[in-house]
């Protein structure tokens, strides 16, 4: 069963490294889950090619360092 994005985020301020499917979440929605990433916490995202150039780094932006991108 896929989470949603307020599970996600809910997820990651307590700590959670995170690993998710880019399908089923809008670039906004990560944002929101990166930018609630506890120190130390990292957010891994799968299937990273759905998203644009600029979707990535906004996503970035909101904990640098600490978000995955799989382009594979």
């Amino acid at each position: 069963m896929t989470k949603s994005a307020l599970d996600l985020k809910m997820i990651a301020q307590a700590g959670g490294n995170l690993v998710v499917e880019s399908t089923p979440y809008s670039a906004l929605d990560l944002k929101m889950v990166a930018y609630a990433l506890a120190s130390g916490a990292t957010l891994t995202v799968k299937r990273a090619d759905k998203f644009s150039a600029l979707d990535c780094k906004m996503i970035a932006f909101a904990a640098p360092g600490r978000v995955i991108f799989d382009f594979s």
